[in-house]
């Protein structure tokens, strides 16, 4: 079972659109059991999909409020989380928890899950505060044991800031994966409760969220080919937390051991290496069009049976010329049929 986790302590940045659409996207595109189980007071996600949905369709999306304890101590919330995830490993494929995160919250919460999702806008005050939040908690994802990994979620980003993802990605402080941005139109607001934004109309968006989903997707096989599957057995023997003496220990080795370098890996783009750049010569334009002239004249003479003529020097009038400012000095002159200054008779 894959345990996917959206959050972020910013609220309005995505978290609860994020959430419901990715658990349609995992039933009716994948064809997984998905359970939302929804961590957030408001409930915003389990509405949505509550609304929109048909309860008795076979690509269903298991819906499961939770309220996260708030008082028994950090201990409590750690164990009755791990709880109730265990719960779900029977009869489900992916869980998608969607969680607004307080100060009373432990950062052991998060080892409890494969990706841990920051959605974020790529403004100054979000931007911001959601480095601010990784940063107090880098100890988890640069941690030996099996721990997360940090998935950074551009959201609701307009058109206009494509271009600002990029350079915004870079003031994170350690490794990261990150997706392509989720767009922000009014047809993203109004379909709360009303349209899911897979297979929407405005193509616009749809395209920009089945884009994200299937970052997610490859964001899952990075993490399966770095931690491999999670191992329960040392959770069944050991299912309480570490002392408190054990959890600084951990938590200074992890941040001693940090990575000085950063990686960030930008799922969604495609992994081929790039072609290298073309010569100068590709790009002129007049000498493109020779070259096409010739291959034209070439294959005439070979369905036409005539060998003898040479393809360099083809016997048909060339394409007009460009501009003579575009013609280097030779061509000029061969094309006029004179001999270059200075050549001898």
């Amino acid at each position: 079972m894959i345990r996917i986790l959206i959050t972020n302590q910013k609220g309005g940045v995505g978290k609860s659109t994020i959430t419901a659409n990715l658990c349609r996207y995992f039933t009716s595109v994948r064809g997984k059991k998905t359970t939302l189980l929804d961590f957030d007071s408001q409930a915003s996600a389990t509405r949505w999909v509550q609304q929109v949905q048909d309860k008795d369709a076979p690509d269903a999306i298991r819906v499961m409020p939770f309220e996260v304890p708030r008082t028994g101590g950090v201990n409590r919330a750690v164990i009755e989380i791990r709880r109730v995830l265990r719960q779900l490993e029977a009869d489900t494929d992916i869980v998608v928890a969607d969680l607004t995160w307080n100060d009373f919250l432990d950062s052991e919460i998060f080892f409890e899950f494969d990706l841990v999702v920051l959605p974020s806008a790529i403004s100054e005050v979000e931007l911001i505060t959601t480095i601010e939040f990784a940063k107090r908690h880098q100890w988890v994802f640069e941690s030996k044991r099996y721990h997360p990994t940090l998935v950074l979620a551009p959201s609701r980003v307009r058109s206009d800031q494509n271009g600002a993802v990029h350079r915004t990605s870079e003031r994170f402080p350690f490794s990261f994966v990150l997706t392509p941005p989720i767009l922000d139109s009014i047809d993203a607001r109004r379909a709360f409760g009303n349209y899911f934004l897979i297979g929407h109309r405005n193509n616009r968006l749809s395209t920009s969220f089945m884009a994200f989903c299937r970052a997610m997707d490859q964001s899952i096989e990075l993490h399966l080919s770095k931690q491999g599957a999670r191992q329960h057995q040392h959770e069944k023997q050991n299912p309480f937390l570490h002392s408190l003496l054990r959890y600084r220990m951990e938590m200074a080795a992890a941040e001693e051991n940090a990575s000085p370098e950063k990686t960030v890996v930008r799922a969604g783009v495609p992994t081929a290496v790039p072609s290298p750049s073309k010569t100068r010569q590709d790009h002129r334009p007049w000498l493109q069009q020779i070259k096409e002239h010739q291959k034209s004249v070439a294959a005439a003479a070979v369905s036409n049976g005539d060998t003898a003529a040479p393809v360099s020097q083809p016997q048909d009038p060339i394409p007009r010329k460009p501009p003579l400012a575009l013609v280097p000095k030779i061509f000029a002159v061969s094309v006029a049929g004179a001999k270059p200054s200075g050549a001898s008779s």
